[in-house]
């Protein structure tokens, strides 16, 4: 007779009406996930986060102690899903603040000109002569004597295209279409097609995000980019961030193995409606490029990722061969091939090879910067000559991570804010609806906003106005941002000191990742003509606010340049070009790495830049004017 930890339950979701049968004793996060429910929670459930509150309605449940909740909300039913298990059939209601909402997901990348078309796959049509008494030739050799006009000298084939290739010249009377790859020393025949099939050959680039993944179906004969599909990252029910998805890969049985098929399944899903979208075979897809951080790509590669977090934060490569599409799990042409942006360091990824490579900070006279900003901060100076780079934990705060209100950029989420002269808030939120949450742009309109009219001060504390929104809360002085009737959670939405302190924090490192590099090469900010702002954050802030807050230097606004998306961009030329792929490889060669927490300097430049705008005001002068 079974056990009792054998025993299956049912959960069912609210207001979803979907209901999940689970084994007695699995948690509520866990059913969520398995019943395709995405409820928020940025440290992977573990407990830490608070944000995966639900209300259990009815039914038997086991949960953990926890101060992460209010007595009011324990009074109305709210549990943390992560740490409340289903001990007999139980219905549970998923509140609108811990929902998980369609993402505002950048896809837009810089269209940048790879040149002369030179993709790493090309096809070939053939008029093939049948064989003779004479002309006797095996099969495979009368395709490689004609391959040879094309400068391909004793190409070979897998043996799944050998074993197609006899009935398929038969059945297309010798007229054939072959795809050859031409990467490197790579040189192999991965498809043969009856007829003339050579306008037909498509590849696919990927953005793989920690939080999204973009993709595109590009025309590699025409350039043209026939479909873009974009999605959550699934990882994301197992942590917001890299480091938490890191532990789960070590700490949980078969943990790396299911990051890895949940980045794979999430990839694949972006492909098919791109076939679908464009009318296109999967057989058609020979070749694809991924870039992404290094904790990214090693999930997806199902590579160990444990030793990225500890010292002397090491990856197992950073460097990688053309692996073949069946190996992945891909599933583009199985004998086609998938190439990765290289890496140059545990937290300098291949979506910086790529920011890199679409930005042509690498080809330029120009002294010029590059900042990603994420849940890490990543930083580029240099020009054609030589590179730096250095990585920096911003933390999740403009993510939605480390703010009571804070969510990511989905539909609800506030992004535009600014006070009125009586300290009236107007706001406006991604898809125009009620607010349920502040997404990174939102919140740094709102700080600099509330730095310009005194609400808070260089330290980010609250001053104690005599009006209805500032008040005394739980954690100190709060702002309340919206009052409860005005939004989809029926809660005041406050901003309060902490999260301010969170804010400000993050703006400092990245602010201070900058400086250090600049200091390191005997420059100021003074002396950069460019600074290319990539990622999907970056693309919509507000420059003149972030100013204000001292994230982005006080120079002239003409010298930033958004280019959105350069992750799926760099891995975009790849495939176009030959000669952009070998690019990628000689930026991650060239890039120097700097570590910052080994950096005293970096410290220092960190406390300079805790206060609003700076310490140091001579630093900002368009921002003197704010203090008060």
């Amino acid at each position: 007779m079974l056990g009792d930890m054998a025993k299956k339950v049912q959960v069912r979701f609210l207001p979803d009406d979907k209901t999940i049968e689970v084994d007695k004793g699995t948690d509520l996060l866990n059913a969520a996930i398995e019943a395709d429910i995405y409820i928020d929670s940025i440290c992977g459930g573990r407990g830490k986060c608070g944000k995966c509150k639900v209300i259990v309605q009815a039914g038997d449940v086991t949960a953990e102690k926890t101060e992460l909740l209010e007595p009011g909300e324990i009074k109305k039913g709210y549990h943390l899903a992560c740490m409340t298990r289903a001990e007999g059939d139980v219905e549970v209601l998923v509140p609108e603040e811990s929902r998980v909402g369609l993402l505002q997901i950048l896809m837009k990348a810089e269209v940048v000109d790879a040149g002369k078309l030179d993709p790493p796959i090309v096809k070939f049509y053939f008029e093939l002569s049948e064989p003779t008494l004479t002309d006797n030739l095996s099969d495979l050799d009368r395709l490689k004597r004609a391959l040879s006009d094309h400068g391909f000298e004793d190409i070979m084939g897998p043996l799944p295209v050998m074993r197609r290739m006899s009935n398929l010249f038969r059945k297309s009377e010798w007229d054939v279409t072959a795809t050859v790859v031409e990467d490197g020393e790579c040189h192999e025949l991965v498809h043969l097609q009856g007829g003339d099939t050579s306008a037909r050959n498509f590849g696919m680039a990927v953005d793989v995000g920690t939080t999204t993944v973009v993709a595109e179906l590009v025309n590699l004969s025409s350039g043209e980019i026939v479909a873009k599909e974009a999605a959550y990252n699934k990882q994301v029910i197992h942590g917001e961030d890299v480091l938490t998805r890191i532990l789960h890969a070590e700490e949980e049985k078969d943990g790396l193995k299911n990051l890895r098929m949940l980045i794979v399944e999430t990839i694949n899903y972006l492909l098919k409606e791109m076939m679908d979208e464009a009318g296109v075979r999967r057989n058609e897809i020979c070749y694809a490029a991924a870039a992404g951080n290094t904790v990214m790509t090693h999930l997806l590669l199902g590579l160990n990722p444990a030793h990225i977090r500890r010292e002397p934060y090491i990856p197992s490569a950073n460097f990688f061969p053309l692996i073949k599409a069946r190996e992945t799990g891909i599933k583009i042409n199985p004998e086609g091939y998938i190439y990765i942006l290289p890496c140059r360091s545990s937290y300098v990824g291949g979506d910086i090879t790529a920011d890199v490579l679409a930005s042509a900070l690498h080809k330029t006279d120009k002294l010029s910067m590059l900042i990603d900003v994420g849940t890490n901060g990543e930083v580029v100076l240099g020009n054609k000559d030589w590179m730096v780079s250095c990585s920096c934990s911003a933390g999740p705060a403009f993510e939605g991570g480390e703010v009571d209100y804070g969510i990511r950029a989905m539909v609800g989420a506030i992004e535009k804010v600014t006070l009125t002269t009586d300290l009236e808030v107007r706001y406006k939120t991604i898809g125009d609806v009620k607010p349920k949450g502040i997404c990174g742009t939102g919140l740094i309109d709102l700080l600099a906003e509330m730095f310009m009219h005194g609400v808070i001060d260089r330290s980010g504390r609250i001053r104690p106005l005599k009006i209805p929104r500032v008040r005394d809360g739980p954690e100190g002085k709060e702002f309340v941002v919206v009052w409860a009737d005005e939004t989809r959670i029926y809660k005041d939405m406050v901003i309060t000191e902490v999260d301010i302190r969170n804010i400000i924090r993050t703006k400092a490192a990245v602010y201070a990742a900058a400086t250090v590099l600049l200091k390191t090469m005997n420059y100021s900010f003074d002396d950069v003509e460019q600074i290319f702002i990539a990622g999907g954050f970056g693309n919509y802030l507000d420059t003149r606010k972030s100013i204000w807050l001292g994230l982005l230097p006080d120079v002239d606004p003409d010298k930033f340049r958004f280019i959105g998306n350069g992750s799926l961009a760099g891995a975009r030329l790849t495939i176009l070009s030959k000669k952009s792929k070998q690019e990628a490889i000689d930026i991650a060669k060239k890039m120097t790495y700097i570590e910052l927490s080994v950096t005293p300097s970096f410290f220092n430049e960190f406390t300079s830049a805790m206060f609003l705008p700076h310490t140091d005001l001579e630093k900002f002068p368009s921002a003197r004017e704010l203090v008060i």
